[in-house]
């Protein structure tokens, strides 16, 4: 089996979803750092609706969640080769309780006639622990129709066996009321979430390991949106500040406060102009759009993932797709300074704007990073 290391996801509209390895470079003369992709997918999903995946023992795990059902995909990459192979359960499947494979029905969700899971930022929020167990949840609480649960691997690579985790105190949500999960990380066994609704706004965390019940943190959000994770060389919760979306820090025994936020990690003006194979500008600059990701890449290096497209996203048009996706390595030290060594976090480096582009010219409704667990 490979080992858990971050890896880059590309939906292919034609293809489904292939799972790319990544390869940093440096380039010894600026010393700055860029991120290429492998040529070949070390796996391939054939689904054509929206996947969520995480990666953990060596696998990668993927679960799709579209207004009509859920089910469980496993692929184990082999170590040292682009070689795939699929196993997968019906796709009217789902696992009940005690992790067996049982048929389950369609279940209509919709909401004033607007379809709900459809889209990439809608999908399933999958969250890697230290001890193998994804906890898998659902990040649009709409009408009581919401689960959360782990999922742990059998022994012996036979599947996975899927355990119900109680829903968060968020309250009852009336007839037709969405609510959002905005962020979400792990702190060790223990999962931490953002609710942002005016009613149910607060945040919760459950140990997933000694625990059962979820504990309300207080009304307050964490400062991120999507996924963050805690990075012990650095000793702080990494994360995409909500809205902005520019890099950020906070300390792990306050996450209520952002302690750092790196305003050159968003790419320059220049930098959102993709050349295009003839060596000339697009008749329109290609900008980056919804769901950045990020991957820890070790000794300090993290990679900010942001899908690029020159259409407006919008609520209710077309699903938007992605030409491009630019990628950006930057390195976070601590100072050094007395008498443990242990000062400020800082901006060590910035790497040169690199690029990613899919398949055959084709776009991609979604391009980003699954991140292992990382303590």
């Amino acid at each position: 089996m490979a080992a858990d290391r971050p890896l880059l996801v590309l939906h292919d509209k034609e293809e489904g979803h292939l799972v790319y390895d990544l390869l940093l470079l440096l380039d010894g003369e600026e010393e700055t750092t860029t991120l290429a992709c492998f040529p070949r997918p070390v796996a391939r999903f054939p689904s054509q609706w929206c996947l969520s995946f995480a990666v953990s023992g060596g696998s990668i795990v993927g679960a799709e969640y579209d207004w009509n059902d859920t089910y469980f995909h496993d692929t184990v990459m082999k170590v040292g080769g682009y070689d795939f192979w699929e196993r997968h359960a019906s796709p009217w499947s789902r696992r009940d309780s005690e992790g067996r494979l049982v048929r389950w029905w369609p279940m209509f969700r919709s909401y004033a006639s607007r379809f709900l899971g459809g889209r990439h930022r809608d999908r399933p929020a999958m969250l890697p622990l230290p001890d193998g167990t994804v906890v898998r949840m659902d990040t649009v609480l709409f009408d009581g129709i919401y689960t959360f649960e782990t999922l742990r691997p059998l022994p012996g690579g036979g599947g996975w066996h899927a355990t119900p985790l109680p829903n968060p105190p968020v309250g009852p949500l009336r007839k037709n009321e969405i609510t959002f999960v905005s962020a979400y990380l792990a702190l060790g066994t223990r999962v931490w979430i953002s609710v942002n609704d005016l009613t149910a706004k607060g945040t919760f965390s459950l140990d997933t390991k000694h625990g059962r019940t979820w504990r309300k943190e207080g009304t307050w959000l964490l400062p991120f949106e999507g996924r963050a994770f805690y990075v012990p060389k650095l000793d702080s919760v990494i994360g995409l500040t909500a809205g902005t979306r520019l890099l950020c820090a906070c300390d792990v025994d306050n996450l209520q406060v952002v302690r750092h936020v790196w305003t050159d990690t968003y790419p320059r003006p220049w930098e959102e102009r993709i050349i295009s194979d003839g060596g000339h500008p697009p008749s329109e600059p290609s900008k980056p759009r919804d769901m950045p990701s990020l991957a820890y890449l070790g000794k300090g290096r993290i990679c900010i993932c942001r899908p690029m497209s020159t259409m407006e996203p919008s609520d209710y048009g077309p699903i938007v797709t992605y030409n491009a996706a630019s990628l950006l390595v930057v390195e976070l030290k601590r100072s050094s300074l007395p008498p443990n060594g242990n000062g400020d976090l800082h901006l060590a480096r910035r790497g040169k704007m690199s690029y990613m582009w899919p398949p055959q010219g084709r776009e991609s409704p979604y391009m980003g990073f699954i991140q292992p667990a990382t303590c």
